[in-house]
């Protein structure tokens, strides 16, 4: 009775007692459920019960994966690569603890959506592209615990943070029409508070390779942010139009009730002023086609097609010889 337990020994009675207490939890749900239909929310595993499926969010969190990878390359002048961590819903204040001090850490708003979400870039990753930006041939050496960043590393960071918004923006627009707005920086993620503790929050991790460097850029996005357009980022994956059979039949329907304007030149004749001025009723002017002339249809003002004139059903008409593509037209 005298021995004092370790640590790892409280851990593990801890841990027996949580298995035995869960089973009897989820008995007593599925109890409630049966009896009336009625299933208890619990506010203290408010991120458990929200755990659901976000297909089209998966297409945005890859076309920004995509993206990013093309414009770091692009502006740092070498081969990046990056690849998607698996998407995560947690606790706000369990994300707090993963990111370190100090952190370059990015408070953006994403409008017409209300409240703010953030961007995290690893403090390896952005002292490695500051090194790359001021030539420096051996990445990865600088000095990470103990500083702040400097006034020209936060400058040269805003540049590559404004092109990846731009990428995210892209993004976002193929799923919901949005504008993405920087607001704030912040090192110490205790001054980085968008939503409370207990809030539920989206975290997208896209881990990237400079050489010989693998930092992180993650993305925080509060649940209740995107609410309201949740059965969007839970819907199918949508489709692009142009392979919508349905959209190119309701395209081809409009077109087919366009109206077009279609003119049909006779032929032209040179007069000069006092041929004008002479002219009256009865006198004839002579143009420049003849009755077996192919006329020229004009289409909005561009050559379409060649006719032949004649009557049809006792009306003025024509007879459409031979269409004109765009190649006859330029040459």
């Amino acid at each position: 009775m005298n021995q004092i337990l370790s640590q790892d020994e409280i851990d593990a009675l801890l841990g027996g007692l949580d298995e035995i207490q869960e089973p009897a939890a989820e008995q007593s749900v599925q109890q409630v459920r049966d009896d009336s239909g009625v299933v208890p929310y619990d506010f203290t595993n408010s991120i458990k019960m929200s755990r659901v499926k976000y297909p089209s969010l998966d297409v945005v969190n890859d076309h920004f994966n995509r993206g990013l990878r093309s414009t770091l390359s692009s502006v740092l002048r070498m081969v990046v690569d990056s690849s998607l961590m698996p998407l995560e819903i947690i606790a706000f204040k369990d994300f707090l603890k993963r990111v370190p001090v100090p952190s370059n850490i990015h408070i953006l708003k994403m409008e017409p959506l209300s409240g703010n979400f953030m961007m995290v870039l690893d403090p390896l990753l952005v002292f490695s592209i500051v090194e790359i930006f001021l030539g420096s041939t051996a990445i990865g050496q600088a000095r990470i615990e103990g500083r702040e960043f400097t006034s020209i590393e936060q400058r040269l960071i805003r540049k590559i943070v404004d092109s990846l918004l731009i990428d995210l923006n892209k993004a976002w627009n193929s799923v919901h029409q949005v504008k993405i707005k920087y607001v704030r920086s912040e090192i110490n993620p205790q001054f980085a508070k968008i939503v409370q503790d207990d809030d539920a929050v989206i975290v997208n991790k896209i881990q990237v390779d400079l050489e010989e460097i693998s930092g992180a850029i993650t993305l925080c996005t509060p649940l209740n942010m995107l609410q309201p357009i949740k059965s969007k980022l839970q819907g199918q994956i949508q489709k692009d139009e142009a392979d919508d059979p349905a959209w190119k039949i309701g395209l081809i329907s409009n077109l087919r009730q366009t109206p077009v304007e279609i003119r049909i030149p006779l032929g032209k004749a040179m007069l000069t002023g006092k041929e004008l001025m002479d002219l009256a009723v009865g006198d004839i002017i002579q143009l420049d086609t003849t009755i077996d002339s192919v006329l020229p249809v004009l289409v909005q003002n561009q050559l379409k097609f060649l006719a032949s004139p004649g009557i049809f059903k006792g009306q003025r008409a024509v007879k459409i010889e031979k269409s004109i593509n765009e190649e006859e037209v330029v040459h």
